[in-house]
């Protein structure tokens, strides 16, 4: 693993997310432990030599490449607890600046939103520890490739005479954006509730507001978790109060935290929003979707305004 990922959120914080198929996909940093497994996946795949070339065919050719992309790489793999290693992102730098970038899926498992979440990541990771361009290249008509690559922010650069198109992502543009603080953008006006209050009132209140969760917060605004639309479903929770039907367990977000970190829990969790609290645990803010949207749509009117001749 390059050092310069010591530091990570990636290797500090392996992402957990859903997969199209409803399993439970870990991404973490390939690690010694992982190493023969991910050597397996590509002695397994089925056909060979099935993208640019790739895998090689024979099995000893196969292992020496694979083992290259260890000792060379900084890798991702993406774990299924019933597969083992079934997906793997490598960027293989060419200088400090610029890096290639790899992603394969194992076939049972493609078009399951694996190979679009290690492309966030190894995103995510390449801006952590200071590349500014990731290039690749995809042969044209790989399209679900391209459509990953497009969607994860790449850019067409060229297309070689062997019908591959270059792709690359310039990450100077995105690393500023995704530095900015939580507490920059988050909504600070937050509609909660207590634990004590009724679930009438809870219901009232959803229907007023049109929020589609409330914090549960309590007297010195400590947050103690959840109330969703979800939990007043059933008709005999509205008789009951916030503190009998609510959910404790409840993913948050840091006021510190970079942009970058909580796109990245939105898109693994598949949550709308996050309440953000700080070091003591007190509600300060929600950070949703709408606001980051509300962010880009500031950051780039500023931007163009400042382009305008004086």
């Amino acid at each position: 693993m390059d050092p310069r990922t010591e530091d990570s959120l990636i290797r500090n914080l392996p992402q957990a997310f859903i997969n199209k198929k409803g399993e439970p996909i870990l991404i973490a940093a390939l690690d010694e432990k992982r190493c023969e497994k991910l050597i397996e996946m590509y002695l397994a795949y089925q056909p060979r030599n099935s993208f640019q070339g790739l895998p090689p065919i024979k099995d000893d050719v196969c292992e020496r490449w694979v083992q290259s992309m260890i000792n060379t790489g900084i890798n991702l793999v993406a774990l299924s607890f019933g597969e083992g290693v079934v997906g793997h992102a490598a960027l293989f730098p060419i200088d400090n600046n610029v890096c290639e970038f790899l992603v394969v899926v194992s076939p049972p498992l493609q078009n399951t939103g694996i190979g679009t979440e290690l492309t966030r990541c190894a995103i995510q990771l390449a801006c952590e520890i200071g590349f500014e361009t990731i290039r690749l290249s995809v042969e044209a008509r790989n399209v679900r490739a391209r459509r990953v690559y497009r969607k994860c922010g790449f850019e067409y650069v060229s297309r070689s005479a062997s019908g591959e198109l270059d792709m690359a992502l310039d990450l100077r543009r995105q690393r500023d954006l995704l530095s900015v603080p939580v507490s920059a953008i988050m909504t600070t006006n937050v509609t909660a509730i207590s634990e004590e209050q009724s679930c009438r009132t809870a219901l009232k209140v959803f229907l007023e507001t049109g929020v589609a969760a409330l914090p549960v917060i309590d007297s010195e605004r400590r947050l103690m978790g959840i109330l969703s639309k979800s939990d007043l479903m059933l008709p005999s929770a509205i008789d009951k109060s916030v503190g009998d039907v609510f959910t404790r367990e409840t993913l948050t977000a840091q006021e510190n935290w970079p942009l970058r970190r909580i796109i990245r829990t939105l898109q693994s969790k598949r949550v709308r929003c996050l309440p953000v609290v700080d070091a003591q645990m007190r509600l300060v803010g929600v950070i949703g979707r709408r606001d980051i949207l509300t962010y880009y749509q500031k950051h780039l009117l500023e931007k163009a305004d400042s382009a305008k001749p004086g």
